[in-house]
């Protein structure tokens, strides 16, 4: 005679399984190109051959993405977002563990990234450079890459991590609004210091500033 479990008993074993049974956890690939300004164009890992970026394409882990005379948005699928100033590239990292932060590496010029605040480790970004790898936590924050690979954090509202290998030992320092720091290739930062906003980004920065603003990812209206 078969004998049927509590209903207790079900509930009670249910709840002792793993989550990634239950429900496997929800990817943030592809990245969607949700703004073309410009001159940008996509590489695609499958194809190996780059192409002219078009609104809605998406890109999978391998892919890049770089402007010429113009601007770029990549969106993940909770809603991140990464920018791409003019003369600028961004390549996307393989997958990592599904509780860690979605990977890119910045290349070269400048990206704007936006983290929704509130995000779970896994829906947040981490920006890879030679110099120093940023984890942005919920905030709208630039990373500019120089030529000679000295690199420059700015936290405009939210919250980063910045670390690195430095030459002696690894370093980690956290930003918060309105903070910058500037890092050299393979050496450790100095302090950190109030975000000096240069003439030169005016128009870049506010035009985040104002995508952030509306998007919800927090911050202030720029000044005009």
């Amino acid at each position: 005679m078969k004998t049927r479990m509590p209903l207790v008993v079900v509930l009670a074993l249910a709840a002792l399984c793993p989550p990634w049974r239950a429900m496997a956890q929800p990817s943030e690939w592809p990245f969607r190109i949700v703004t073309v300004g410009g001159e940008a164009e996509v590489f695609r890992k499958s194809a190996g051959t780059w192409s002219a970026a078009t609104l809605r394409a998406e890109l999978q882990p391998g892919d890049a993405a770089r402007t010429m005379a113009g601007r770029l948005t990549l969106r993940t699928v909770s809603g991140q977002a990464v920018r791409l100033a003019p003369l600028s590239r961004v390549s996307l990292l393989e997958a990592g563990a599904p509780d860690q932060p979605t990977r890119v590496t910045v290349d070269g010029g400048s990206v704007w990234v936006a983290v929704l605040p509130g995000s779970p480790p896994r829906e947040q970004i981490e920006a890879r450079t030679g110099a120093v790898t940023v984890t942005v936590r919920g905030s709208g924050m630039g990373i500019t890459v120089n030529r000679d690979g000295s690199v420059i954090v700015r936290v405009y509202h939210g919250i980063a991590e910045c670390a690195g290998p430095g030459t002696g030992q690894p370093w980690s320092r956290v930003l918060t609004d309105e903070q910058e720091l500037s890092v050299a290739s393979g050496d450790v930062p100095g302090d950190v210091r109030k975000v000096k906003r240069d003439k030169t980004d005016a128009a870049w920065v506010k035009w985040n500033e104002e995508q952030d603003l509306a998007g919800g990812y927090g911050g202030k209206p720029p000044a005009k």
